[in-house]
């Protein structure tokens, strides 16, 4: 009896000594133990630092020698695949574009929810102008999940008949030959009240094989591969009060009336482009 109890006693003695031990409610996941918070320097601000690992995929190196960047084939993740970028005069600058880039959420800080797509990319813009040419734009674009494919100039999907209205004072696009091309707009730092004209690139009318265009700001161009039939660079001129160049896709139900339809779009672009006076 003796030896039981002094076993006893050390046991209780042990446990008063470690002091209660934390516990899980049943059915909870247990928390990760959290390193003690650094010392702070005086005067300094304390920056919170959540206990979890923010769900935040590091931006992928953008390979602009592949034919598919993005492939087209297989399903999208739920995050945007974009990248964006800031131009130096004369200095080439390469991005990547979703094929989900709406490109009438242009200026906003998230896409429209109610058209299933993703922002678009966005280049800052030396001040004071000047024209943008594209030296490569690679990939493709799936239609209605994967089904038809297109490059950058466009396809066929859904009867290749582009009508798009304006949506966010950014002007809808019209093309009756071509449908899910890429596509740009000029921005300064807030959308235009009322949008521009839309511009027609059908055959009949202006055409994709311009030497050189000059769009308004808010008004949504064709851009394609950046080149013309017989495969000189395009120039694009810079609009007065012009800050950022927007890239994405004119996309809509049928590819007619408002923006939309976003969301069953595949693959996406690599661009390399220049900002040129």
């Amino acid at each position: 009896m003796r030896t039981v109890r002094a076993v006893v006693i050390s046991v209780v003695s042990l446990a008063a000594a470690c002091g209660p031990r934390p516990t899980t409610p049943v059915g909870a996941r247990p928390q990760p133990q959290q390193p003690p918070p650094a010392a702070r320097a005086p005067g300094t601000t304390a920056v919170y630092a959540p206990p979890w690992t923010p769900d935040v995929k590091p931006a992928a190196p953008i390979d602009t020698t592949s034919d598919l960047p993005i492939d087209p084939g297989k399903p999208m993740p739920r995050h945007s695949l974009s990248t964006d970028a800031t131009l130096a005069l004369g200095v080439p600058a390469s991005a990547m574009i979703d094929g989900r880039a709406d490109i009438f959420s242009a200026n906003l800080g998230a896409p429209d929810p109610g058209r299933g797509g993703r922002l678009p990319v966005r280049l800052t813009l030396v001040p004071n102008g000047g024209y943008i040419t594209f030296s490569s734009v690679k990939g493709k674009v799936g239609c209605a999940g994967a089904g038809e494919q297109a490059g950058a100039d466009g396809g066929t999907c859904a009867g290749g008949d582009t009508d798009i209205l304006a949506a966010n004072g950014i002007a809808g696009i019209v093309d009756h030959q071509r449908t899910q091309f890429l596509v740009g707009v000029f921005l300064g730092n807030a959308n235009p009240v009322r949008p521009p004209a839309r511009l027609d690139f059908s055959d009949a009318a202006q055409g994709t094989s311009f030497a050189e265009l000059s769009p308004a700001l808010g008004q949504t161009f064709f851009i394609g591969d950046g080149t013309t039939r017989s495969g000189l660079q395009q120039r694009f001129v810079i609009p007065p009060g012009a800050t950022r160049l927007y890239l994405g896709f004119a996309d809509a139900f049928s590819f007619q009336g408002p923006p939309g339809a976003y969301s069953d779009n595949t693959g996406g672009l690599s661009v390399t482009l220049t900002q040129a006076r």
